[in-house]
């Protein structure tokens, strides 16, 4: 029987990677009520989420050298983790200032957005690797099927985040407008402003 005028529980946030990744809005929403009471970073959580995206990262990149000749796999999966690096730069600010949330919360938004984006890529990691060393699993064309996977990878990040920060009741339009125009932006311009690094020009 459903009692009246008695608060519903609060949700506990549990610094935990597991649970964070397992029900990310709800410990997204714990975690914003917490720093109600005060700053509190996860150090281990954040630090775990932290190794995930740039590990992934230059993993990924990595292994895009071994299809694409141009592309050095040491240079690639640097090029790939700092162009990524510098457009979440540019893009947490102003998440903050569109949104109005806490800072503290749109980063652990985003470290755990940037997980869920790592895990597609992981997979395109594996596959690539896997092509590799055995040339019949090679796609027709390497290129077009690693930017499908970094567009789902993409679309994956895009949902995690807005579904997150609508635990907050901010309207899906404020993260999906700051996606779009200012993190793919800004992503595609560092992208290009680092290109010559990635194919070696650089010594």
């Amino acid at each position: 029987m459903k009692q009246y005028g008695i608060p519903s529980e609060q949700p506990i946030f549990e610094a935990a990677l597991s649970t964070c990744l397992r029900h990310p809005c709800r410990q997204l929403q714990a975690f914003d009520l917490q720093l109600v009471e005060g700053c509190f970073i996860p150090y281990r959580v954040w630090g775990a989420l932290s190794g995930i995206a740039v590990g992934g990262s230059l993993g990924y990149g990595a292994t895009l050298g071994l299809h694409l000749p141009q592309w050095p796999p040491a240079r690639s999966g640097l090029w790939l983790a700092l162009a990524a690096g510098l457009s979440w730069c540019v893009f947490g600010p102003l998440l903050v200032l569109l949104t109005r949330c806490r800072t503290l919360t749109c980063m652990h938004a985003c470290l755990v957005t940037m997980a869920y984006g790592e895990a597609v890529l992981s997979v395109g990691a594996a596959y690539n690797l896997a092509a590799k060393l055995k040339p019949a699993l090679r796609p027709a064309s390497p290129a077009k099927w690693n930017a499908a996977l970094v567009g789902i990878s993409n679309i994956v990040m895009a949902t995690m985040l807005t579904q997150q920060l609508r635990t907050l009741a901010v309207p899906a339009w404020k993260p999906l407008f700051a996606w779009i125009a200012v993190l793919n932006g800004s992503g595609v311009l560092f992208f290009w402003l680092l290109r010559r690094t990635l194919q070696g020009e650089f010594k």
